[in-house]
């Protein structure tokens, strides 16, 4: 679905992505990983085309995404940003329904199945109530769910996400992590940023662990996250521990080591 081979880039001279290299299948979940400054949303800027890259390709369905109209990828990747500062008072249902813009001909409205998708992406985030609620009058956490459902709305091949669950509380993350879980169902593949190092254990097929912008390790979650590789990159002593929940289930999360 996608691939990026040697990515560099950043902010006029100074190189925060240092040749980044990764690529995600069908079904994927990516965690991106790694700590403040480490470069993770330049990464996702540079892959959805925000910022200009130095060097490298990034290649999505086998397309060099150089050669893509920005329609073209909008149809098959959906981005969801750690923050928005939409200044127009639109409710939410018309800020999810602008997902649907990139299946629209210009100067169509959206049809009553683009409307149906639309409430449709509310009630799998559980919160349709929120419907003809003012955006820019609802709760940060609310408008991160709000900016999912418009992801969702848009039914692209790819999500990425920067940070979804960052100003989520506990059971408003879980929404946000089942509603991921339903999509990579559904055949699409997730990419995401994220600070918790026990994140990728429970939903990640892939993790790429950065530290000043260059990669750490890139594979699956069990290999690239050790104690000895965490530590590297947050400068701390930490432990990969295995715990059980009241289903028996084992779970592996990460510590620090007093």
């Amino acid at each position: 679905m996608l691939r990026v081979e040697n990515l560099i880039g950043g902010y006029g001279k100074r190189e925060v992505v240092k040749n980044i290299s990764f690529h995600v299948e069908k079904g994927d979940v990516l965690c991106i990983l790694g700590p403040n400054g480490c470069g993770k949303s330049t990464l996702l800027k540079l892959l959805l085309r925000f910022i200009p890259k130095k060097s490298g390709r990034v290649f999505l369905q086998g397309q060099d995404m150089d050669q893509l109209h920005r329609k073209s990828i909008a149809r098959i990747v959906s981005y969801i940003p750690q923050f928005d500062s939409m200044p127009f008072p639109y409710t939410v249902i018309e800020m999810v329904t602008m997902g649907r813009s990139c299946h629209l001909d210009r100067w169509k409205t959206p049809s009553k199945k683009d409307n149906r998708f639309a409430y449709e992406s509310l009630e799998k985030l559980r919160i349709s109530h929120l419907a003809d609620k003012l955006y820019t009058q609802i709760s940060g956490g609310e408008r991160q769910l709000v900016l999912m459902a418009r992801a969702l709305c848009q039914d692209t091949r790819v999500l990425i996400m920067d940070e979804p669950t960052a100003s989520l509380d506990f059971a408003n993350q879980q929404l946000v992590m089942d509603a991921i879980a339903t999509a990579v169902q559904e055949g699409k593949s997730i990419i995401l940023t994220t600070h918790s190092p026990s994140q990728p254990f429970t939903i990640a097929t892939k993790v790429l662990l950065l530290s000043q912008g260059s990669t750490v390790g890139f594979g699956k979650p069990l290999e690239v996250l050790t104690s000895e590789s965490l530590e590297r990159v947050y400068g701390i002593p930490m432990d990969i521990v295995t715990v059980s929940d009241r289903n028996q289930t084992n779970r592996n999360i990460c510590l620090p080591v007093h």
